[in-house]
């Protein structure tokens, strides 16, 4: 399954970056005034996006490969890659004792407290 989010910021608007997790890959805005990005695996549809004051963040799914196509035509991978994956989310990685989102989002993203992981 495939899934496309178009994103696009005018450059005289508020400055923000667009980060996708779990490998935290970032594009800055406005340096790139559109990035079309595809999600493409089993659960592509099930990609979270979070809004902070300065950053968009999008959540891939578990073994979803994440592609970005820029204004000027550049592609590349930038997420869900078979040989490095991501601990506790992908296939082949290995569980973690506490959700990985919870900790990012904790650590890089100013929540001030982890949610209950029993919820």
């Amino acid at each position: 399954m495939e899934f496309q989010l178009s994103l696009s910021a005018t450059p005289e608007g508020h400055q923000f970056s667009i980060v996708i997790e779990p490998e935290a890959m970032e594009y800055e805005f406005p340096k790139e005034s559109k990035v079309v990005l595809a999600f493409r695996g089993p659960d592509a549809m099930l990609a979270e996006l979070a809004h902070y004051p300065d950053a968009v963040v999008i959540w891939r799914p578990a073994d979803t490969q994440v592609w970005a196509t820029t204004a000027d035509g550049q592609r590349q991978q930038i997420a869900g890659f078979e040989d490095n994956p991501a601990p506790g989310l992908d296939t082949g990685g290995k569980p973690l004792d506490r959700p990985l989102r919870q900790r990012l989002e904790s650590i890089f993203y100013n929540q001030t407290e982890l949610p209950d992981p029993s919820r």
